[in-house]
């Protein structure tokens, strides 16, 4: 028995494969979409560089209107600074000031009949020492301030020497130790009145130094 025949009359274009994808289909359909992908991508990436060009454009605008303000706020907190540190500094002054009435108006019951102040003065406090010039950076920090006040005056009459001594010994006595911690005479400064001649032979003139309690700034 004879093989029956097959005749294949169609040609290799019109053959269909068996597989459902086919490749000719496919190919544009996927070079499409990945324009389509590249197209949106780059749209994205322009949005997004266009928003933070408008952002930008945006804050420097409140930048250069915030500017005034903003010097306006450096200068204020400058001067708060300068309040602030003139301040501490009163304060500073407040807490070292020393009170001197409640001494002096104790003073005249220590003050003998014959002695005549003629000068009573708070000195000047000395100048700081000059800073080192191979530390330029060291400065003078001492809070303790030094002040001596003077007494000069005149003291008539045969207990003259007497007198100022009696007074001496009452700046040194407790009832003024709250603020003389010292009382001394300097030397040369205990003499005899010769400006008015013989009058004022029994007339001796004085000063004494009061060193008094230091001011601290604190």
């Amino acid at each position: 028995m004879r093989a029956p025949l097959h005749l294949d009359l169609l040609s290799d274009d019109e053959r269909f494969s068996s597989s459902p994808v086919r490749l000719r289909v496919m190919a544009p359909l996927i070079s499409i979409l990945s324009v389509l992908v590249s197209l949106v991508w780059w749209g994205l990436i322009a949005l997004r560089i266009n928003t933070a060009a408008g952002l930008r454009d945006t804050l420097k605008i409140e930048i250069d209107n915030l500017k005034p303000q903003h010097e306006t706020i450096l200068r204020l907190i400058a001067e708060e600074k300068e309040f602030s540190a003139s301040l501490r500094q009163l304060a500073f002054y407040r807490n070292a000031r020393l009170a001197f009435g409640d001494t002096l108006a104790l003073l005249p019951e220590y003050v003998p009949e014959n002695i005549q102040f003629t000068e009573l003065r708070v000195l000047p406090p000395p100048p700081p020492p000059p800073p080192n010039p191979k530390k330029p950076e060291l400065r003078n920090t001492n809070s303790l301030e030094n002040v001596t006040a003077r007494l000069i005056g005149r003291a008539s009459g045969e207990n003259a020497s007497s007198s100022v001594n009696d007074l001496l010994l009452s700046l040194r006595s407790p009832a003024l130790t709250n603020l003389f911690r010292s009382a001394e005479i300097p030397k040369g400064a205990f003499r005899q009145d010769v400006a008015r001649g013989g009058a004022s032979r029994d007339t001796l003139l004085f000063e004494i130094n009061c060193t008094c309690l230091p001011r601290r700034f604190e």
